[in-house]
């Protein structure tokens, strides 16, 4: 149906970003970042990868296309991720969306640490909504997803659905190719293993951006591929969720600062 098409797409989760800072303010930038924020080590390409930044992104579903915007900025002394998919075309009519995902995080131990996420739209929906609450005394999440009260244990290193992408592109960056992580999905807790598959060249925009990919292996029957850039902080280029050797879903990259 419809409806269960659109609600599909929300469920390619990506990650990602409000404009990036003026290059003559960078080097500033970069120094403010690490005063503020000392837990990000000494790199300053670790440093740079948390810096605010933006990505657009078009999104395809079994014919039905949307739009999906990422920003990530600094709000105190936590980082908050954003990313509004808004259907286009004759979707919109389907009254679904836009959709709103919400990560805040933190930098412990050179890990990202999630404090809170959501999803939700204008209106409660407590079918779709999902709201996840970390809470690292008690070592356990509390929220409700698919209408129920939801909780389970947590440890460093477990990641929300939108949070898992900046960890993986933080690995990455520290020349870490095999890797797994835990994730919070609001009504289960699942792992996510990234398997290396060939490198491609991809063109979002005029510009021709030489991109790693992995296979994402949750245990599920829907394939998840991420293109990730090599040389620009490992933004996602594109993802594909494929299902029965059938393409489903398609995210591309169309824009970003991280590309000026």
């Amino acid at each position: 149906s419809l409806t269960a098409q659109t609600k599909a797409i929300s469920r390619i989760s990506m990650s990602y970003i409000t404009k990036k800072l003026l290059r003559p303010f960078q080097g500033s930038a970069l120094v403010l970042a690490l005063i503020l924020f000392p837990q990000l080590g000494e790199s300053s390409t670790e440093t740079e990868l948390f810096l605010p930044y933006r990505a657009e992104y078009a999104v395809d579903y079994s014919g039905f296309s949307a739009k999906r915007v990422i920003t990530l900025e600094t709000v105190g002394d936590e980082y908050v991720l954003n990313a509004i998919t808004t259907l286009k075309g004759i979707a919109r009519l389907s009254g679904y969306g836009p959709v709103y995902e919400v990560s805040r995080f933190s930098i412990v131990g050179g890990v990202v640490r999630p404090s809170r996420y959501t999803i939700s739209e204008k209106k409660p929906n407590p079918k779709r909504d999902i709201q996840i609450e970390f809470n690292w005394e008690t070592g356990m999440s509390s929220g409700f997803a698919k209408g129920e009260a939801q909780s389970f244990p947590i440890s460093l290193g477990i990641q929300d659905p939108l949070s898992f992408e900046l960890m993986a592109r933080l690995n990455l960056i520290k020349g870490i190719k095999d890797f797994s992580m835990e994730v919070n999905e609001g009504h289960r807790v699942r792992e996510y293993r990234f398997i290396e598959k060939e490198n491609h060249t991809l063109y979002p925009g005029d510009y021709a951006v030489s991109t790693s990919r992995f296979f994402i292996d949750r245990n599920s029957s829907r394939e998840l591929y991420y293109w990730f850039a090599d040389e620009n902080l490992y933004l996602p280029i594109q993802v594909q969720q494929v299902h029965g050797q059938k393409i489903k879903g398609t995210i591309n990259l169309e824009k970003s600062s991280l590309l000026q």
